[in-house]
């Protein structure tokens, strides 16, 4: 099985265009040939959000077992190029601009749980299958490729090894910095998107923090734009699921 992320181009006739690094110099290049002042610049390419994007994609749905964990997907770290970080022994960090190098974060998910048993009127109360995000600090210096291939950094990245969790373990429930859990006893693919956004400023103990968390899934911790602000050179996130711990609790994910 293969899922190692790819930059991804858009499909004929798709709506959707991830600009390059290539892409954004090229349009800053031209507004600096108007003699617009940088300032400006920063602000026209920001509005129309042209940012230098990448896309990472699960090509295979995976099964999660009972309290065996697996890493999804992980990012390059943010501001590298990645043929850089495998062949070059002191690799360089790719031109940015401003205090926020990450800008905005687009979660797609395709998920279910095991389904069967009694449903409840929200589907996200008393839900034992989640994800989770992680940030890795320092990512560049870890050697992460050879010869093409994404390495595993982190120990039992694919869930070879079932973890017994306790109740004192701050990973055995969904906590309010989730990213997204799926609906209960609901056998029927789900279909999420979730946007973190550095202009995102929604206070955690909000009445609207508090709605979206019951309502929509999300962790209310993770609406306060911190999940893209507080990025800095060479952080790579973690995707990943929680894990269910009631008997034969199992979750099938399709896409991310």
């Amino acid at each position: 099985m293969s899922d190692i992320p790819t930059e991804s181009t858009p499909e004929p006739g798709s709506q959707v265009f991830n600009p390059s690094l290539s892409d954004v110099l090229k349009v800053r290049y031209l507004l600096q040939s108007e003699r617009m002042p940088e300032e400006l610049i920063d602000m026209i390419i920001d509005d129309a959000e042209y940012w230098p994007s990448i896309e990472h994609t699960l090509r295979e749905p995976r099964v999660i077992q009972k309290d065996r964990d697996q890493v999804l997907l992980k990012t390059v770290p943010l501001c590298y190029d990645r043929n850089d970080l495998e062949h070059n022994p002191s690799p360089t960090p790719l031109p940015h601009r401003g205090a926020h190098p990450c800008r905005k974060i687009v979660f797609e998910l395709s998920s279910h749980d095991q389904g069967g048993g009694r449903s409840r009127e929200n589907m996200y109360e008393f839900s034992w299958t989640w994800f989770d995000t992680e940030v890795i600090h320092g990512a560049h210096t870890r050697n992460m490729y050879v010869d093409g291939v994404e390495q595993e950094i982190l120990n039992n990245e694919q869930g070879q090894v079932r973890k017994h969790y306790t109740e004192a373990d701050a990973l055995l429930l969904p906590r309010s910095n989730k990213l997204q859990v799926n609906g209960a006893h609901v056998g029927e693919t789900q279909h999420n998107t979730i946007v973190w956004d550095y202009r995102d400023d929604m206070d955690a103990d909000s009445t609207e923090a508090l709605e979206i968390e019951r309502n929509q899934g999300r962790g209310r911790l993770t609406l306060d734009g911190r999940g893209c602000a507080s990025w800095r050179l060479a952080i790579r996130l973690l995707f990943g699921p929680g894990r269910g711990f009631l008997d034969g609790q199992t979750m099938s994910n399709e896409r991310a």
